[in-house]
């Protein structure tokens, strides 16, 4: 039998400190509700976009008008 391996540790990270869930309630979510919460704060907080790599020129245009120094 394998056993799937959780690292419980970035779960907290997202849980707690990005969602702001109360210890006591993340300890009492099922894998799958957990999942779904993550999944859902994810959608909510999601661009909708993709977002696409910046071009060579946008770069060299924001290097013009954000100059370092």
């Amino acid at each position: 039998m394998n056993s799937v391996s959780i690292n419980w540790a970035d779960y907290v990270k997202i849980c707690i400190g990005m969602m702001n869930m109360r210890p006591n309630d993340f300890w009492n979510l099922s894998p799958r509700e957990m999942y779904l919460a993550i999944s859902g704060f994810k959608t909510f907080h999601a661009s909708g976009e993709q977002e696409q790599a910046m071009s060579k020129d946008r770069l060299e245009e924001m290097m013009e008008l954000y100059p370092d120094g």
